[in-house]
């Protein structure tokens, strides 16, 4: 299609800087279709502003207690300390935020959840603030079967592209002695949740984590079912994965998996540990939604050889729940030395026989390209990956109408 080559009766004259700070306000499936307006648009659109998420994301690290900071540009390695800042440029709301764990963040927005189950949707770039309205009430049970962890594990937050929409979603459990026995859905926007059966054994197991990717929500039901549950965040309907990579018959024998992003497409990371080799397996399903048989291939593969002297010092594994960025794969080392964990990514060894996407080898001699070091609590305490970019979009568009003023 042929565009205008100015954008002559729309705004000739608007310089590409005014231009680009008024479409960052704009949603990114709208800015996409302003494209279409004119070369000019087109360029600004493309080159000054974030409409693909996966092609110009920063990494974002939060910690579980409420500390968050920006990996600016991994090109720039190594140099330390240049790149890493924290997210929020204001003091008072980075302190206002510290009481909450993240839950995810697309296209610049950040979800937050507090240790109450409250969820706040925030930009750090516009301050701006949206609170969520709060679940229904559950439930409530006498048994001891209550998680120990943080209502933060059992939200997932996502987009739709094609629909232009933010959804929300809580996966069935049992958390703080109340029982949640079905999917919670709410659309950003919406004024109240929309609940969706799920079955008697759909409660999710946190300890394999909640993912949501490629138009789904997906967990793992309690240990010993051998099957990951699926939420379609377009039909909002449950249904259930029970073909998984056969490697995972082998958890029994000291293995353990869990469930991450893996460059748009849904993840198992299998890790077995022994005393002189880590070895983690990364398996992706790549058959598309709809389709009745599962497809997985391996496309990583992460041998670290455990080193002699005191091996519990320190503690490599990948990041999480996105561990992949462009070419580079990204691992935590947590160290006592360092008294928190260090960043490092690493570029695998192209070797198709063991892996689709390659092998990475850790060793004293080959422990990667270090990133950057981030202080953390203690063991205790843990950090999340997400893919980040910055934007101007203001969050009171998304007000339900009946709060609107």
């Amino acid at each position: 299609m042929d565009l205008p080559e100015d954008g002559t009766g729309v705004q000739r004259d608007l310089a590409a800087d005014v231009l680009a700070d008024i479409l960052m306000r704009i949603p990114p499936n709208t800015r996409r279709l302003l494209r279409l307006v004119c070369r000019h648009w087109r360029d600004v659109v493309g080159a000054r502003t974030a409409t693909n998420l996966r092609s110009r994301a920063k990494m974002l690290v939060a910690t579980t207690t409420g500390s968050a900071y920006v990996v600016d540009d991994l090109s720039l390695v190594p140099n330390p300390g240049t790149r890493q800042r924290d997210l929020s440029p204001d003091y008072f709301e980075a302190r206002r935020y510290s009481a909450m764990s993240m839950v995810g963040t697309y296209n610049g927005l950040i979800c937050l959840c507090d240790h109450g189950g409250t969820i706040t949707m925030a930009n750090p770039v516009t301050l701006g603030e949206l609170r969520i309205p709060s679940l229904p009430p559950q439930c409530t049970t006498g048994r001891a079967r209550c998680h120990s962890g943080s209502w933060h594990e059992a939200y997932t937050f996502t987009y739709l592209p094609i629909a232009g929409l933010y959804k929300l979603v809580h996966v069935p459990c049992h958390m703080n002695r109340s029982s949640y026995d079905r999917v919670h859905v709410i659309t950003l926007g919406d004024a109240s949740w929309r609940d969706v059966p799920a079955g008697p054994d759909a409660k999710c197991d946190f300890g394999y984590g909640v993912v949501s990717v490629g138009g789904a929500t997906y967990w793992a039901a309690p240990e010993g079912t051998e099957k990951v549950m699926v939420f379609d965040l377009e039909d909002e309907r449950v249904t259930s994965i029970t073909s998984l990579p056969s490697v995972l018959s082998s958890s029994e024998d000291g293995g353990s998996w869990h469930l991450a992003e893996v460059q748009g497409r849904l993840g198992i990371v299998f890790s077995h540990v022994s005393a002189a080799m880590d070895k983690t397996e990364v398996w992706v399903m790549e058959s598309v939604r709809g389709e009745r048989l599962t497809k997985w291939s391996r496309w990583y593969i992460l041998q670290v050889s455990t080193p002699p002297q005191s091996p519990s010092t320190r503690i490599r594994r990948l990041t999480w729940p996105l561990f992949v960025h462009g070419e580079h794969v990204l691992t935590w080392e947590w160290s006592v030395d360092e008294r928190g964990c260090v960043l490092y990514m690493h570029t695998p060894i192209n070797d198709t026989t063991e892996a689709k996407r390659g092998v990475v080898e850790i060793t004293e001699r080959n422990r990667g390209m270090r990133v950057t070091n981030i202080d953390i609590a203690g063991y205790n305490d843990d950090c999340q990956m997400f893919g980040y970019v910055e934007t101007k979009e203001q969050l009171s568009i998304y007000k339900p109408r009946t709060t609107q003023v």
